[in-house]
């Protein structure tokens, strides 16, 4: 999907529907070129698709590489619920059409497979992620926007998409011309930045400064903040793809090893219950019930307790209370009661 696409459904789904936890979708789907329909090209296809796939779900770009991976790759066909050939064009815009082959797998055995191999199962909710993307040439500094820069969006948003991340592009009219200049990127300067990425309620702005120092040498340095933590990096490289791809590469890297410390029980399903207080009337009540089923960390949702000032919900799930915790923290649905000695929450306005 184009940027343009991208930013303007975002839009919509930020401003005009509730904002719940970033669920990505399409994670256990890949698409691969091939040369014909054969059932050896596919065979081989099958494999990169898989791929593609566990990098997506376990949101690790290594993960091919550990133990016990190749064994599942090497039974790639059984993990298949369906595929199809369709034709599509080229990359480079050009008029011939290339063959592709789209697989859906079956997402409770490979879950069930990683699990068997010990690896870790990066959740559906995912951090949202807002870019500010600033570029230098011949010594002028610009926002990279959807009308002029969109090959720059695209890389980003690929290398994104086959991480298991979706990011969002700001709109950069004149609301976000009042709050935010490019000075502020350029100088890290972090009180407008933040300022002006309240608007589109990110759990994720990363910034970056995009340049070639020299004729062959390109550079781009980021800055992340998330959770307030502030974390920055440089990449170098000859090419300019590759600068804006270890970039994100490196975002999601940190984002990975942060979400994934608070990770399982340690144990079988186990039972925790969750307060949520000043629930006003039916429809607030509706809309969190069905925010916490919405979780892929919650097996199961029931309600214990009702009372005038707080409702009660004992939450089944295989994570431990902090990992629930950080599922919750993702969505812009409840905020945690500070000073409160268990897992007590209100309603966002």
């Amino acid at each position: 999907m184009k940027p343009r696409i991208l930013c303007f459904l975002c839009f919509l789904l930020l401003f005009y529907q509730p904002s719940y936890a970033l669920k990505v979708s399409g994670l256990y789907q890949a698409t691969i070129s091939v040369s014909d329909e054969s059932a050896s090209k596919r065979r081989i296809a099958l494999k990169q698709a898989l791929s593609k796939v566990l990098i997506k779900v376990t949101g690790d770009r290594n993960i091919n590489k550990g133990m016990g991976v190749s064994s599942l790759l090497e039974r790639s066909e059984q993990f298949v619920q369906q595929y199809r050939y369709q034709q599509n064009n080229n990359e480079w815009g050009q008029n011939k059409l290339m063959l592709e082959l789209w697989v859906q797998f079956d997402e409770k055995a490979i879950d069930e497979a990683l699990k068997n191999q010990g690896i870790s199962i990066w959740d559906k909710e995912r951090p949202s992620v807002l870019v500010w993307l600033v570029s230098q040439k011949d010594n002028n500094r610009s926002f990279v926007n959807i009308e002029e820069n969109t090959e720059y969006l695209n890389i980003l948003e690929d290398r994104a998409s086959a991480r298991g991340i979706n990011l969002l592009f700001p709109l950069l009219d004149l609301q976000d011309d009042s709050k935010i200049s490019v000075t502020d990127v350029w100088g890290e300067f972090s009180e407008p930045i933040l300022e002006a990425s309240k608007r589109y309620q990110t759990n994720v702005v990363l910034t970056g400064k995009f340049t070639q120092i020299l004729p062959s040498l390109w550079e781009s340095e980021w800055q992340v903040y998330f959770e307030e933590q502030v974390a920055d990096w440089v990449s170098q490289s000859e090419i300019a793809d590759i600068v804006l791809e270890e970039g994100i590469d490196e975002l999601v890297d940190r984002l990975v090893s942060h979400y994934s410390d608070i990770g399982t029980s340690g144990q079988d399903a186990q039972v925790i219950e969750l307060l949520v207080k000043d629930i006003k009337n039916i429809d607030e009540y509706a809309q969190i019930y069905s925010y916490l089923t919405s979780l892929q960390s919650v097996n199961q949702v029931n309600v214990k307790e009702v009372t005038v000032k707080h409702v009660v919900f004992e939450l089944t799930s295989d994570r431990s209370v902090a990992g629930v915790h950080q599922a919750i923290s993702l969505g812009n649905i409840l905020e945690s009661v500070e000073g409160s000695s268990k897992l007590e929450y209100r309603l966002l306005p």
